[in-house]
């Protein structure tokens, strides 16, 4: 494909279903026996004659896909990082009480990438270094505890190549879901970033498997860290990124490949309530994952596209899909989501016009800050600009709604200025981790490019549902991946059956990427997991006569109210979260009462035009005026979205917190909400609110 090819493909999807991509995407199983209070088997109609478990022939494990990418793509750019050239320090005003406070902001130096080939040699530096290092192939274990980067799937890869298994931990997990990772699978290893080193000390005392320590960075800032930590644990060897490679590079073995059955890597949950369970993955679970996504999406990349990972690679969907890029020869340019854009940086652009991606995931909260981003952009030009931005969406909503085009001509003098915001070269996008509000999500996909819905679980590695942008629509998650088949079971208790039109019920998944229980956890397997292969999601969901998937709620997450009807949060929380007041947002449904609270993060200038006066935001929650004026805002944004009387919110409490963070826990690592502990921080909030008390 030439340059001008490529320059023609970015405008390749209208968000018009043409006849050959039309509905069914999905059809039942034939000749499969009805079981009472469940649908027959779903597959996509691509797969229906049998699942597609493998990408392509002779890729069979993640090492096959490795080598094969550096077969087929060789001098082409694989993966790039940017590095820290300089730190500035600069004055910002604080969200809380607009006072100023001083913020460290990096300056980064410009992407700098390595080829397939390169890559390839690079994880065969790696394996042999872990190998000089004393690991041994197909026993021992590698714990990753790192932010995502080039050199966490390298290290990934190097230890892959000598048959060594990987375990995965969140960045951001504490200490003891850490330690629970390390002692559970006896890792031997350990790859850190430098600034964890600090918190490390604790951590192994308690764990006598682990005498290696691969550790990551560019500063000597650690170099005090490492000389105690020596000092105190000589049984364990610490070791640098760089030296490791340079180990391998000296005393290059032979690799030792894993076979398709062979542990690849046992992923653990972020953990937000109790233990994190750890969830074992095969290497035909991985390239089945690959082959699934790549049946209902592949078709739409190469080796022109540039794919920003940003995203925790402990989380399957980024592990999974940075693979997917992998075979499809696309480069990966590695960034921070504190570094997404120009504002977080200093004297550079920020990671999205730097690398200016084709594509990109993300969660609903990015792409409602997109949303919210590109309205404040829109609102500060001038009347006549705002004016034709509004009509021009508007027609283009027209047209297609009409089954038509739209002039290429008009949409990108109206809509320019707004993508470049999200580096001006998307060509899709894909929401996953939680629903999305449909009019984000329409917002977004109008003005910006075709934003799709995904499904999947840690379980299914990130396998569920996927929608192609060539069959856009809200709404739903689109079709099933080709390498998994989905029933619907009854959940009476809530009152969703598969005998109502279109079914509904729980979800059930079985195929090839899906795991076959939890690591040295069988009370949990046997709870979720069939003997005959089944993986019970625990989400609520339909299929439509379209053949595609629709979630309605998590079941833990369907609450019954006082008068005996159920809610679903998550989908309350997606439509509220839009809400031009909100900031972020958890719905909390109590069996006593008839209606759901909003526990919030204000935006702070909206709250300010609300008010009548100045307000220190540090003191907004206990300002009765604050919550008494957000909660109409909430009303009328529930009445626009035509939302039952059970759904509207009685009342608003304001939360403390600037935002919510991995760090201070009210989030998971992939920006999740931790209802346990935002519930707990927010406790003494909700029980006089509920009072009827001030606070």
């Amino acid at each position: 494909m030439t340059s001008d090819d490529h320059s023609e493909r970015k405008h390749a999807f209208s968000l018009t279903i043409t006849p050959e991509h039309a509905p069914p995407f999905c059809l039942p199983v034939q000749n499969e026996q009805t079981v009472q209070g469940e649908t027959p088997p779903y597959r996509n109609v691509k797969v229906r004659e049998g699942l597609r478990c493998i990408p392509e022939d002779g890729v069979n494990t993640v090492m096959d896909l490795v080598q094969r990418a550096s077969r087929k793509f060789g001098s082409l750019p694989a993966v790039g990082m940017r590095k820290r050239a300089k730190t500035h320090i600069r004055s910002e005003s604080n969200e809380s009480d607009g006072r100023s406070k001083e913020a460290s902001v990096p300056e980064l130096t410009g992407y700098e990438f390595i080829s397939y080939q390169q890559y390839d040699s690079l994880i065969i530096d790696i394996g042999a270094g872990l190998v000089k290092q004393g690991l041994h192939q197909r026993h021992d274990k590698i714990c990753i505890w790192a932010h995502t980067s080039s050199h966490w799937l390298a290290v990934f890869h190097g230890a892959a190549s000598q048959s060594i298994a990987a375990v995965t931990a969140y960045g951001s997990l504490g200490l003891s879901g850490l330690q629970h990772a390390l002692v559970s699978t006896k890792a031997a290893a350990l790859f850190v970033d430098e600034d964890a080193l600090i918190r490390l000390g604790d951590a192994l005392q308690t764990v006598a498997e682990v005498r290696l320590v691969v550790y990551d960075g560019n500063s000597d800032s650690s170099s005090a860290e490492i000389t105690r930590l020596k000092q105190t644990m000589g049984h364990v060897a610490f070791i640098h990124f760089h030296d490791l490679v340079s180990i391998g590079r000296q005393n290059r073995c032979a690799a030792h490949l894993p076979s398709a059955d062979n542990l690849c890597a046992i992923f653990y949950t972020s953990g937000s309530t109790g233990d994190p369970k750890g969830v074992p993955m095969k290497h035909k679970n991985v390239v089945a994952a690959v082959a699934g996504f790549d049946v209902v999406i592949g078709r739409h990349f190469d080796h022109h596209d540039r794919y920003l990972a940003y995203l925790p690679l402990a989380h399957v969907l980024e592990f999974a899909f940075e693979h997917c890029c992998l075979f499809w020869g696309v480069c990966l340019g590695y960034g921070s989501p504190r570094t997404l854009f120009d504002s977080a940086v200093h004297g550079c652009q920020g990671d999205l016009r730097e690398l200016r991606p084709t594509f990109m995931l993300g969660v609903p909260a990015i792409w409602e800050n997109a949303r919210k981003t590109i309205l404040t952009l829109i609102n500060s030009t001038k009347l006549e600009k705002q004016t034709t931005f509004w009509e021009v969406l508007e027609a283009k909503k027209a047209a297609i709604g009409a089954g038509g085009t739209f002039s290429p001509e008009q949409d990108q003098a109206a809509f320019s200025e707004a993508r470049g915001l999200l580096g001006g070269s998307l060509r899709f996008m894909l929401t996953g981790g939680g629903p999305i509000a449909e009019a984000t999500q329409d917002f977004i996909s109008f003005v910006v490019a075709p934003l799709v819905n995904g499904f999947g679980l840690t379980e299914t590695m990130a396998i569920g549902g996927i929608m192609d942008p060539c069959q856009w629509h809200t709404g739903s998650l689109g079709s099933i991946p080709g390498s998994v088949e989905i029933k619907l079971v009854d959940h009476e208790e809530a009152g969703y059956l598969t005998t109502t039109q279109p079914p509904e019920g729980e979800i059930w998944i079985r195929g090839g990427s899906v795991a076959e229980g939890y690591w040295q956890n069988e009370e949990e397997t046997r709870k979720a997991f069939t003997h005959d292969g089944w993986f019970k999601t625990g989400d609520i969901g339909r299929i439509d006569d379209r053949g595609t998937i629709s979630i309605i709620g998590r079941k833990k997450n369907l609450v019954k109210t006082l008068n005996g009807e159920y809610i679903a949060i998550e989908k309350l929380e997606s439509i509220y979260r839009a809400a031009p007041v909100v900031s972020n947002i958890c719905i909390h449904a109590d069996a006593t009462r008839s209606k759901p609270i909003a526990i919030i993060i204000p935006v702070r200038q909206e709250l300010q035009n609300l008010l009548h006066f100045p307000l220190d935001m540090a003191n907004a929650a206990q300002v009765a005026e604050a919550r008494q004026l957000i909660l109409p805002q909430l009303l009328e944004h529930a009445r626009q979205h035509n939302l039952a009387g059970i759904e509207t919110v009685e009342a608003v409490v304001i939360s403390p917190l600037n935002e919510w963070t991995p760090l201070n826990e009210m989030t998971t690592a992939v920006g999740k909400l931790n209802r346990k502990a935002i519930l707990k921080r927010h406790e003494e909030n909700i029980k006089q609110l509920y009072k009827g008390e001030t606070t």
